[in-house]
């Protein structure tokens, strides 16, 4: 719970996670959770995770 609530508070401040990073983290996902977080994005970010 600490990190989440760490990573969003620097996600805000420095401006988001790094391409290489979170395209890098994306790999690691199912199938439907990589559907799932690219629904979530279009909708709430207004981008791509991928």
């Amino acid at each position: 719970t600490l990190a989440c609530i760490t990573g969003g508070i620097a996600q805000a401040f420095y401006g988001g996670v790094p391409r290489e990073i979170s395209s890098k983290a994306y790999q690691y996902l199912s199938p439907d959770l990589r559907r799932i977080t690219a629904d979530f994005c279009r909708k709430y970010c207004g981008t791509s995770p991928e």
